[in-house]
């Protein structure tokens, strides 16, 4: 049973985390015979050459992708499609920029909830220096969470606060992708949806993914059972004259109950704003992909813009190439294509606005923000702040 201790996090509000005791039931395993505190305060170690070439595969697959299946699908050419994006007038694009800008301030209070102690101006950064990093090096993804580390430790935040901080938004991001599916329910029950999005495989896929989201949940409170598993395999390591592999499962359970249980008590602690700024940046972002096919004119049904939406959501959990390019913009192109009256270099032209702004844009905004916080790191120690910390006894 995990013992909690009170801790104040920034303007006097109290929360409530785990005392982690070496000989408690939560205990962090050891790796190499090290101390818990000297592994999590490890950096993530540097992709591997093979990673990179892989992502380099990755990367190729996405420019075919765009550049040769794209324009075929939406039955366009790009000269088609460049000439609709140079007629975006200024002002519906500024307005565009804005209503990002205005996402991107929607999620960093789910970010700053995510870490005690953390507010929204440093979550801003986290998030776009992480994405910056992450869409334009090879590995992005690990080199993204080796700068948010950097960064974060910098601002005086401990090692496990950013190991949990990790873990809850990445799994509050893959729970919010999951349940969205669950918004076309009624659009299929009430057939405003074109054909391929009725009948009983898109209500199964749908329940399919939420039961998926369910069970993502679920590893969170899962606690208990995860400690008693753990308990079993290490005291089948002492009987059986093979002992290496259970005392490998006991670590790996207790690790795994251990982030569950720092996860859940974050998200238990703030799961109203994880709510509102997770429901506002998905909503705004939803508002983008339509206000953007609107601009160049695609004439969507705003149904299924929504199913093209909750497709473009999912798609961002494969990870074949960064940012799913250009399997995101495939995509979007077979969803948004169904509508009777679309024009493919319209279509096509709201989708290239769409994730220009959504991911490309992010990139030079991150690229500036590094660029700052690596001069100011350079002429001297950033301050810190008062942050919360887990107790090693």
């Amino acid at each position: 049973m995990p013992i909690y201790r009170p801790v104040t996090a920034g303007a006097g509000r109290s929360v409530r985390l785990p005392v982690v005791r070496r000989s408690g039931s939560v205990r962090l395993p050891s790796a190499g015979g090290r101390h818990p505190r000297e592994v999590l305060n490890r950096s993530p170690a540097p992709p591997s050459a093979c990673r990179g070439l892989l992502h380099a595969a990755g990367i190729g697959f996405g420019a075919l992708a765009l550049a040769w299946m794209f324009p075929a699908v939406m039955g366009t050419g790009w000269i088609e499609v460049a000439r609709t994006l140079a007629a975006v007038p200024a002002l519906p694009l500024a307005g565009l920029v804005l209503l990002w800008a205005a996402g991107k301030a929607a999620h960093s209070v789910s970010l700053s909830a995510a870490m005690p102690g953390l507010d929204c101006r440093r979550a801003l950064m986290l998030s776009l220096t992480g994405s910056a990093v992450a869409n334009v090096l090879p590995l992005g993804g690990a080199a993204g969470i080796a700068l948010n580390y950097r960064m974060s430790r910098g601002w005086g935040f401990s090692a496990p606060a950013i190991a949990t901080y990790a873990v809850v938004v990445n799994l509050c991001d893959v729970m919010v992708k999951l349940f969205l599916p669950l918004a076309l329910v009624p659009l299929v029950l009430g057939g405003h949806l074109p054909a391929p999005f009725s009948g009983s495989l898109i209500l199964s896929s749908v329940i399919g993914l939420a039961v998926a989201g369910v069970a993502v949940a679920g590893f969170l409170a899962a606690g208990r059972p995860v400690r008693r598993l753990a308990g079993l395999a290490s005291e089948q390591a002492m009987r059986s004259p093979w002992p290496c592999g259970w005392r490998a499962a006991q670590r790996l359970l207790t690790g795994a109950e251990q982030i569950s249980s720092l996860a859940l008590v974050t998200i238990v602690g703030a799961w109203t704003r994880l709510a509102l700024g997770l429901s506002g940046y998905t909503g705004l972002l939803f508002l983008l992909l339509a206000a953007c096919l609107g601009t160049v004119g695609a004439q969507v049904p705003l149904a299924l813009v929504l199913a093209a939406f909750c497709v473009e959501r999912l798609l961002t959990l494969v990870g074949i190439t960064p940012a799913g390019f250009g399997v995101v913009e495939l995509g979007l192109a077979g969803v948004l294509m169904l509508a009777p009256a679309a024009a493919g270099a319209d279509v096509a032209s709201g989708i290239l606005l769409y994730r220009l702004l959504s991911v490309g844009l992010g990139i030079p905004v991150g690229g500036v923000l590094l660029a700052r916080w690596l001069w100011c790191s350079r002429r001297g120690p950033r301050p810190t702040v008062a942050v919360p910390a887990i107790a090693f006894r």
